[in-house]
């Protein structure tokens, strides 16, 4: 192949994805650029995948570029746009959801959509269905799962009789998405397209939906959505757009998505004994799951009550999400470590009753970096109370992403924020190595982080390779 494909922000988990998944399908024109050393760059860069620093690999006419959202102004991406203004080529640019998007012109897609949940509820969907739904092509998680061996897609299904066929024509489905070459009309939409959808500037109607889950609504990314009256309307917008069934929560807080005549609300359902999973809510993952697959098999098969009884244990059995309540290590003298990507204040209140029914005589401490600051200034007044049961608090440095504020203007809020919050303001990492290691022995502590905080976690404590 005379051409690339270039992905710009290699080390982000969605970006990721699609490395990872075009690899695996054999495609060896991948051209990584990233700014950032991470665990996905560490294992795009052992397979031989080349990974550019910004402003060194120059983008070709006959490239194709894929690029996040965040990297939108990055001169790589400028490039390309202006090859193709400039009339070299009609080149292929796209952002990653439009990507996703279409990608799901070729695959009957579901997705897994809410404010807190999507990626554990899209990975143990994806779990079970490469072991029982025919013709699984792709699955795709916001984060690294144990059960996909460590990444954060799959490719093929268990239960397809010729594994090597099946990617051979996903293969050729994305070859004539990137070229344009003769596909059989056989292959569109004969595979499945598992997919955690976002919400944020209503990526996901980019999505050429079949199904799809909702739960809880709850006001995010308000440096998009004007109130939530605005989040709302972006979720019944996707609503009415899905082609078969959308399936909610009877406590979701929409009574228009409601009343829709393609959506279903779940409440009679059986409980899961789950091994590996903290917290009650995670019964809500686990129903939502088990009813989308009820639909989408019960469109394949026969006889869907045998393989329910097979659904229903595999679901029990999800080890989890990386990042998402992960117990990362217990300390010589005790203490336990956890790691969760929680950024709102309902997910740090529900973690805490979680962690609090399991340890319940133990002392927990929360050190919680915040992920953007008009999240802290959305939930100022919810904070509080979802961090006071903790017995310890800590604040670590803002990730301000996306948002231009100065290093001085970052560290006077957070300052404000921790006395807020009732905790203390950690402007260093080496500060909360501190933390951890003069932890008492009954301790369990969980880092709530974003940007680079997990990794610097998993470095500290020798833990890279996991």
């Amino acid at each position: 192949m005379l051409w690339n494909i270039v992905f710009v922000w290699a080390w982000w988990a969605g970006i990721s994805n699609l490395v990872g998944i075009l690899y695996d399908l054999g495609f060896r024109n991948l051209i990584g650029v990233d700014a950032s050393e991470s665990q996905q760059v560490q294992q795009h860069t052992s397979r031989g995948i080349k990974v550019f620093p910004h402003w060194i690999y120059n983008i070709q006419p006959d490239d194709v570029v894929i690029y996040s959202s965040a990297t939108s102004e990055s001169e790589e991406v400028q490039a390309a746009f202006s090859i193709k203004t400039e009339g070299k080529k009609p080149m292929l640019v796209w952002d990653y959801f439009a990507f996703l998007g279409e990608m799901s012109k070729y695959f009957r897609t579901v997705g897994f959509t809410w404010t807190n949940g999507k990626s554990s509820s899209s990975a143990m969907a994806i779990s079970v269905a490469r072991k029982v739904v025919p013709h699984f092509g792709i699955g795709i998680v916001g984060a690294l799962v144990p059960d996909f061996g460590g990444k954060s897609y799959v490719v093929g299904g268990d239960v397809s009789p010729d594994l090597s066929a099946a990617r051979d024509e996903i293969q050729r489905i994305f070859q004539f998405i990137f070229t344009g070459k003769k596909l059989d009309y056989s292959l569109i939409k004969k595979y499945r397209f598992f997919v955690e959808a976002c919400e944020y500037q209503r990526h996901f109607l980019n999505l050429q939906l079949e199904y799809a889950l909702i739960t809880n609504l709850e006001l995010d990314h308000a440096d998009y959505f004007k109130d939530f009256a605005d989040y709302e309307a972006a979720f019944i917008e996707m609503t009415e757009h899905v082609k078969e069934k959308v399936f909610v929560l009877p406590d979701l807080a929409s009574e228009t998505i409601k009343s829709k005549s393609n959506v279903e609300v779940i409440s009679a359902f059986s409980a899961f004994d789950f091994r590996y999973l903290l917290g009650d809510f995670q019964q809500e993952n686990g129903k939502l799951v088990e009813a989308v697959l009820g639909a989408v098999l019960d469109a394949t098969l026969q006889d869907w009550g045998d393989v329910k009884a097979s659904v229903h244990p595999l679901i029990e059995q999800f080890h989890g999400v990386r990042r998402r309540m992960e117990e990362l290590t217990t300390l010589p003298n005790g203490t336990k470590i956890y790691s969760d990507y929680g950024h709102v204040a309902s997910s740090l209140a529900l973690w805490y009753a979680a962690l609090k029914a399991k340890f319940p005589d133990r002392k927990l401490i929360c050190i919680f970096q915040p992920h953007q600051v008009h999240r802290i200034q959305q939930g100022w007044d919810d904070f509080p109370g979802a961090m006071q049961g903790y017995d310890e608090v800590y604040v670590y440095d803002i990730y301000a992403a996306r948002e231009a504020y100065s290093p001085e203007e970052i560290l006077q809020l957070g300052k404000r924020f921790a006395q807020h919050v009732g905790g203390q303001y950690l402007t260093a990492f080496s500060e909360v190595e501190t933390v951890i290691k003069t932890a008492d022995a009954d301790s369990v502590i969980v880092l709530f982080t974003a940007g680079d905080g997990d990794w610097k976690l998993r470095s500290s404590l020798g833990l890279t390779d996991h």
